[in-house]
């Protein structure tokens, strides 16, 4: 991946260091056409089945749901709805389609589009990694693992084109935000129907040319690891206030080109920017840097199905053997606070039990304990990685010296292309996983969902009776002290048997160009495309 980003990045200041020529960035300003450094090359752009939180804003351009979140990160505003009403229980949604709501094509979008789509992502043969986020719906966790065959047994229904009811198992006060994700963005099931079915993971259906969607941007060109290019649309309902004519989003891996890329004039917004740069910035360009304590939480994920971390005395020494604020200094600066807990603290209000710590001598004695003292005897182990530069390699080198110095234990980094590692995850075929995860909403059961038995984003592979169990307590009730609760019980599980062992919380350091106006930061890295426009400077 490297080898391709770079060339580009490179070719991009090569054309800037000629000859005076206007930049990507001026003549973007003057033409409403937003340069978007991405991170990582999409994968696919199936709603349904996106893991990577890199191709969220991506997808935002292109689909919108029933509702969606505003740019704080915290208000919900009508989506393809324009109301909605909750009956007294707080069981029964009823979505209000908008009038004149057509896809990108011009075809009318109808409630049934919304029912084929949540039935879809329902599909237990399609294998929607984040279908949790459907369990509160009714019948919609037994039709997924295959206890039900009968989609009427699903708490979903279109009575009428304009009516969208969601019936609910429980009260669940986080539903809203919970239909702002991706999983519940309508696809266009003509297209599927008509090259592969609607089981299909990606495919035809969502490339240039064929990509029928209903958000405010529609796709235009797709250069494999150069750039994705969405044009505005003028069938979506809400077009008026859509100000940029096109954006163009980058794949920008190295962080450290992508840094010199913004210098340069070649991008509007960075995704990320190198440790070493923070300072510079404070001190030269206050104005242009960004550091957003986001909702993510990154962590080593053990894969308890695979010795020696099929022992939880293994898993609890190679956590314990971690010292975060070591980590955080060396590695990370402004850009990372030591986790001590698996939740982001303040999370939805949650303030979780702070239980993962450092204590090398405690590490040392499990790992004995586990029959592999001094580390003696241990297999060979394999930190698995998604890149091969930046911050990637700097927090895993970090995690390597520390387990070498305190446990013995001489581990090996597999960094991997963002695909094959997604490939590597969704097939368990790793021993430890470096992973990140942002919330797509503010709420600790987006990020504890992970960890309950048989949930297809379950990479650990982890199934403990009492983290179901609670789990399920937190599931099942509006009342937000039981819940916090609940959510202690399952960080203390997760204390206990180690399956994912926390090591920091990010602080998005970014890039934003003065020019761009309407600009929103907030902590679950989203963006409202609608009032966002360019200012030549």
């Amino acid at each position: 991946m490297l080898r391709r980003v770079v060339p580009i990045l490179a070719g991009l200041l090569a054309a800037a260091g000629c000859a005076r020529h206007e930049t990507l960035v001026e003549s973007g300003s003057r033409d409403q056409v937003f340069h978007f450094g991405n991170k990582d090359e999409p994968s696919d752009l199936d709603p349904q089945i996106s893991e990577a939180s890199s191709t969220n804003n991506l997808l935002g351009s292109l689909f919108q749901g029933l509702v969606v979140f505003a740019g704080d990160g915290m208000t919900i505003l009508p989506g393809m709805s324009d109301r909605w009403d909750i009956s007294p229980d707080g069981l029964t949604y009823r979505f209000h389609i908008r009038e004149g709501a057509v896809w990108s094509n011009g075809r009318p979008l109808t409630s049934r589009d919304f029912l084929d789509t949540f039935m879809r992502a329902l599909d237990p043969q399609l294998g929607c990694e984040d279908a949790g986020w459907a369990y509160p719906i009714r019948g919609a966790r037994d039709f997924l693992e295959g206890r039900s065959a009968d989609p009427a047994s699903v708490g979903l229904s279109a009575p009428d084109p304009h009516t969208f009811v969601v019936v609910l198992a429980h009260p669940a006060p986080y539903m809203l935000m919970l239909l702002t994700t991706h999983l519940f963005y309508p696809v266009y099931m003509p297209s599927l129907d008509a090259s592969g079915g609607r089981r299909q993971r990606g495919g035809p259906w969502t490339r240039p040319g064929a990509l029928v969607s209903n958000g405010p941007f529609t796709l235009d060109e797709w250069r494999a690891n150069a750039y994705v290019s969405v044009k505005r649309n003028p069938n979506y309902w809400d077009a008026a206030h859509v100000l940029l004519k096109e954006v163009r989003f980058y794949p920008t891996d190295d962080e450290n080109s992508e840094e010199r890329a913004f210098r340069a004039g070649q991008l509007h917004v960075t995704f990320r920017l190198p440790k070493t740069k923070v300072p510079v910035y404070e001190t030269d360009h206050p104005a242009e840097l960004h550091i957003v304590p986001i909702l993510r939480t990154n962590y080593l994920t053990f894969n308890v199905t695979k010795a020696p971390f099929s022992d939880s005395r293994v898993r609890r020494a190679f956590s314990l053997a971690i010292d975060r604020e070591r980590l955080v200094h060396a590695a990370l600066g402004e850009l990372g606070t030591p986790a001590h807990s698996f939740i982001r603290p303040g999370t939805g209000g949650y303030d979780p039990i702070q239980g993962f710590r450092f204590d090398p001598a405690e590490a040392r004695k499990l790992l004995g304990a586990a029959g592999f003292p001094g580390g003696a005897g241990l297999p060979q182990v394999e930190l698995t990685l998604n890149g091969n530069t930046g911050t990637t390699i700097a927090v895993a080198e970090v995690i390597q010296q520390m387990w070498a110095e305190n446990l013995g234990v001489h581990a090996t980094l597999r960094a991997l292309e963002f695909k094959v590692y997604l490939s590597i995850g969704r097939e368990r075929q790793f021993q430890v996983l470096l992973e990140g995860w942002t919330y797509a909403f503010p709420d600790a059961r987006d990020l504890l969902e992970l960890g309950i038995t048989g949930d297809p984003g379950n990479d650990s592979v982890a199934s403990f009776r009492d983290y179901d169990e609670a789990f399920a307590a937190t599931d099942s009730t509006g009342d937000q002290a039981l819940r916090r609760k609940a959510f202690d019980r399952m960080e203390a599980v997760d204390e206990r048997e180690d399956f994912y062992a926390p090591v920091y919380y990010t602080n998005q350091g970014f890039l934003v160009h003065p020019g761009v106006r309407g600009w929103q930061d907030n902590a679950i890295d989203v963006v409202d495309w609608r009032g966002i426009h360019l200012v030549p400077q």
